[in-house]
């Protein structure tokens, strides 16, 4: 139920008044005077002020003056019988919500009145989704730290264990055994697979911080892919999965940052692999025209639902979910390679089910005499 308080020296009318937003459902306080109201004020829950301009001793603008010093967030609606321009723009000016001229009609004091309470109401709610705001960007500056602090740390242990590894298969005097080989292999494939997931961390969070190409140079787009692919080979041959690289004779130079978009593109193969069936084939064919080049890497396997394809692109997410599923990881690979190429100026976009399996199109602007731009250019998605 909304409170009103009424400040009129005229009896009749303040009467009045009070019965008529009684009848609307409000809970009604009257005074005659501003110092009885201020009074009142500080004993009565009040939502919303209404007060006559005209009052005996201190005037209905005085009273707006101490109310705002008091409680800014009340509304203050007037009412006068002898408006000027100058009343009018001192009341608004004062922090008045609105005025009202008499002789009015209950009808448009009640608007008046509700109008104001309105205005307060989206103050409220404006003022609390700023703090929800300011609280969502203090966590996800907190959450960018934590990542960012863990990714560095991790970092260190996987260099000293890589080393341990490759001493221990460099330099024994004796041949390792079948066992020996298959458990340092073992391990090695766990090492390598972990300081993935660090580095697809560490580019999520430097590319949300704005530091994703800070060191730009020239790339050149199908050297990258080939090393690319050499990277994946060996998982593709387990898998028997067919990996080709088409260029066209194109022989495109991006500016940009290598590591990162060695990472975008191993990220997108590893999961062209990984998501193929047996015996299926993995296609890179690379464009370009003056501006861009664009990447094109198609599977012909393993379609993704349009509905999963909604939500793949984000971080933490799979076209399976669950801890059953047959694909492991952290689902960062799409929102890794999504950020990179947002960092880079470039364009992304993924169809899938047309007319089998999924193909994802990179687009980067080439090196010219251009610097990387800072704005993203968006994202673009297509469901088969």
């Amino acid at each position: 139920m909304p409170s009103i308080l009424i400040v009129d020296d005229e009896a009749g009318l303040l009467t009045s008044l009070m019965l008529a937003f009684e009848t609307q459902g409000y809970r009604v306080v009257g005074t005659a005077t501003a110092r009885e109201a201020l009074a009142a004020l500080g004993q009565e829950p009040v939502d919303v002020l209404l007060t006559d301009l005209v009052l005996p001793g201190m005037d209905g603008l005085g009273l707006l003056e101490r109310v705002r010093e008091a409680r800014p967030d009340m509304p203050v609606v007037l009412m006068t019988g002898g408006a000027t321009v100058e009343t009018a723009v001192r009341a608004l000016k004062g922090g008045a919500a609105d005025y009202v001229l008499k002789p009015f009609t209950l009808a448009e004091i009640f608007h008046v009145v509700e109008r104001a309470l309105e205005q307060r109401r989206l103050r409220q709610e404006n003022l609390e989704l700023a703090e929800i705001n300011r609280r969502l960007r203090e966590l996800d500056q907190v959450k960018s730290d934590l990542l960012s602090a863990v990714t560095h740390e991790f970092r260190t242990p996987l260099t000293v264990m890589q080393g341990w590894l490759d001493h221990l298969t460099e330099s024994r005097a004796e041949p390792l055994s079948g066992g020996q080989r298959e458990s340092l292999a073992a391990i090695r494939q766990s090492l390598v697979r972990l300081s993935r997931l660090i580095a697809n961390l560490l580019a999520l969070v430097e590319c949300h911080a704005g530091r994703a190409a800070e060191g730009a140079g020239p790339v050149g787009l199908c050297e990258l892919l080939r090393s690319t692919a050499e990277t994946v080979a060996a998982e593709a041959d387990r898998r028997r999965v067919t990996v080709t690289l088409t260029d066209g004779g194109a022989a495109p130079v991006l500016l940009g940052d290598g590591d990162r978009l060695r990472l975008l593109f191993l990220n997108l193969l590893e999961n062209a692999v990984k998501f193929s069936e047996p015996g299926g084939s993995v296609q890179v064919t690379v464009r370009a025209d003056a501006e861009e080049a664009e990447a094109r890497i198609t599977n012909t396997t393993g379609e993704i639902s349009a509905e999963r394809l909604r939500t793949l692109l984000q971080p933490f997410t799979q076209g399976e979910t669950g801890l059953a599923r047959a694909a492991g990881g952290l689902g960062l690979g799409l929102a890794v390679v999504r950020a990179i190429v947002h960092a880079h100026g470039g364009a992304l976009s993924v169809e899938t089910g047309a007319p089998r399996g999924t193909m994802v199109r990179v687009r980067l602007p080439l090196a010219g005499d251009r610097e990387v731009p800072r704005a993203p250019r968006g994202l673009r998605r297509a469901g088969g």
